[in-house]
Order: C-alpha cells, then sequence, then structure tokens
C-alpha cells in the first residue's frame, strides 16, 4: 500500500539553465509571486519536506532547503539523481520549478496509483510528464548506472524500472493549462494572461 503523501519528499527541480528565457525561470515574477512560489504553494501542504534542488542559492529566500546538483550539466536526470541520492524517504515526488499550473489534487491522484510501482508518470496528449511524477529511492543505484552510461533522456531512463504510465487525457484532474511550463518570453505572457483570468 502506497504510503500517504505526508511521508515523502517533494523535490523542485530549478537547475535548469533557462538558455531560452535568458534568466532564472523559477524566480521570474508574475503577479508579485515568484513563478516557483505557485509550486510551493500548492505542494507544501501535501508533503513532509519540500527540498529545491539548484545551484543558485538565491533560491534559498523561499526559505525552504536548497540542495546542489550532483551532477550538472545533464538537465533533469541530475536533478532527479540529486533527489534519490538526497532522500529520507521511500517515494519522493519530483516536480519542476516552472510549472505555475500544477494542482495539489493532480499530485495526490497520482500517488494513490504508485501503489507497488518504482516510479508512476503521467502521459498525457501522449507525451510524458516526467517532472511531474513519483519516483521510489530504489530507483537510485539503476538510475546512477544509466547516468554513467550516457543515458540522460529521462523516457529512455524510465524503461528500466517498474513503470506505471499514467493516461490522464480524459481526467478532469488534469486540465489542459497543468502540464503547461514556462520556457519562453511567450510562455511566460501566456501564463499572466491564464492567471489574470483565474484571479
Amino acid at each position: 500500500m502506497t504510503m500517504p503523501s505526508k511521508y515523502m519528499n517533494c523535490y523542485i527541480l530549478a537547475g535548469g539553465k533557462s538558455s531560452r528565457m535568458g534568466e532564472e525561470k523559477g524566480l521570474i515574477k508574475i503577479h508579485n509571486k515568484f513563478i516557483i512560489e505557485y509550486v510551493v504553494d500548492e505542494l507544501k501542504p501535501l508533503f513532509k519536506k519540500l527540498i529545491i534542488i539548484s545551484n543558485n542559492d538565491d533560491y534559498s529566500k523561499l526559505g525552504l532547503e536548497v540542495i546542489p546538483d550532483l551532477i550538472k550539466d545533464i538537465g533533469p536526470a541530475g536533478g532527479i539523481y540529486t533527489a534519490l541520492r538526497h532522500s529520507d524517504t521511500v517515494n519522493n515526488f519530483i516536480v519542476s520549478c516552472d510549472m505555475p499550473f500544477i494542482t495539489s489534487k493532480a499530485a495526490e491522484f497520482i500517488i494513490a496509483r504508485s501503489d507497488s510501482y518504482q516510479i508512476t508518470v503521467p502521459i498525457h496528449q501522449g507525451k510524458f510528464e516526467p517532472l511531474f511524477a513519483l519516483y521510489s529511492s530504489s530507483c537510485l543505484d539503476q538510475w546512477k548506472e544509466e547516468l554513467d552510461k550516457g543515458v540522460f533522456k529521462l523516457q529512455n531512463i524510465m524503461t528500466k524500472f517498474n513503470t506505471l504510465e499514467l493516461n490522464v487525457d480524459d481526467n478532469a484532474i488534469f486540465n489542459e493549462d497543468l502540464f503547461i511550463n514556462i520556457n519562453t518570453k511567450e510562455d511566460l505572457e501566456k501564463a499572466k494572461e491564464k492567471l489574470n483570468h483565474g484571479n
């Protein structure tokens, strides 16, 4: 049986280079709130601890533990490895810092279906969403082996594990905005508009 989320850590990946945005994505403000704060505020009540993985100490202003990537410059595969290595819990929720429309209800839905799987990942419109997914700490050794072999694409790494691919297309909890992430100035303007309508 899956443990309730209050026994899990949640790791927010904020280690990306933000090359398309030109500035630190998670620390851009929308309506006087950092993008990462939308993630923190939504998920903080759910989990035992929220930890930010980033090489940028500026994130410490949020009052959460910030840890650096153990393996730099290989993208989110390195961030997930860092989370699994750091974790003191059996299961760990991983989320990207630039997804302001995620909801705690969607996270709970994933967690509730993760029993006996090493990874539970939503599939939305045919795409894996590995940065809003649950990972067991039992993945650690095999994950490192894949990185050592130069396998950095998350979808390829996940084939090595007992992975539940959770199709969420017809699920009202997973609305069309939920998986939006902010990569470009255009994405940022669209997000501002959507959040305006939500307020």
